[in-house]
């Protein structure tokens, strides 16, 4: 399958940790997360709605970013859902010398630990959606594929994070859950935004961002 691109962020300096980068946004998700404010990326009427950017304007525009920038965050969507052309997109992107970050949901630990194994990437972020056991209202993956994936990045050698999005829907418990199949892991946690999201929210929709604490050691909030 051929890669499709949504949109180019030319200038970050919060998506790669230390690092000055830009971030590649695919189309296309095998996840249907109510809470996911990338719609645009996911929902197959709006993603057709805009023309996608040509592949050869990227590597036009990385070619002139050599030295001015040290990193390339690969995001979506779901780049994975792309299999051996994003491999093959990755290898192009490395020639030039970039550090590359995956943005992943783990639903292909096959392409996850090739890119990994091949030493394609130097940095992986997995966001982690609710407990496992209701990992189905999201997406029709296989547990066992996200459960692969998280331990393909436990036991990686390359810097990684975990990352939790305190949506509407996920209880304090499901959340602890989560963090006990991570522990001693790099997680980070954010609040849900209700803004552009695929599932309409009330606008007083609660979460349980407010009863976490800065000094739990198990997560760090953002």
């Amino acid at each position: 399958m051929e890669l499709r691109v949504g949109a180019i962020e030319k200038f970050s300096t919060i998506d790669y940790p230390d690092k000055i980068s830009c971030a590649i946004f695919l189309k296309g998700c095998n996840f249907f997360c109510g809470f996911c404010y990338n719609k645009q990326l996911v929902c197959k009427e709006l993603l057709e709605s805009t023309p996608d950017l040509p592949l050869k304007d990227i590597q036009d525009f990385l070619d002139k970013r050599v030295g001015l920038i040290d990193a390339v965050v690969i995001s979506g969507g779901e780049p994975t859902i792309y299999g051996d052309s994003l491999i093959s997109f990755i290898k192009d992107i490395r020639s030039k010398g970039y550090l590359i970050k995956l943005d992943t949901n783990g639903s292909n630990p096959e392409i996850l630990e090739k890119l990994i194994s091949q030493k394609l990437i130097d940095y992986v972020a997995m966001d982690l959606k609710d407990s496992f056991e209701n990992y189905s209202k999201y997406t029709l993956i296989p547990i066992e594929n996200i459960k692969k994936s998280v331990n393909i990045i436990k036991n990686s050698k390359i810097d990684h994070e975990f990352r939790v999005t305190t949506h509407p829907e996920l209880s304090l418990e499901n959340f602890n859950i989560l963090l006990n199949y991570v522990s001693e892991q790099k997680v980070f946690v954010q609040d849900f935004v209700n803004n552009n999201t695929i599932k309409t929210y009330a606008d007083d929709s609660k979460t349980i961002y407010s009863q976490l604490s800065k000094e739990d050691k198990r997560y760090i909030l953002r």
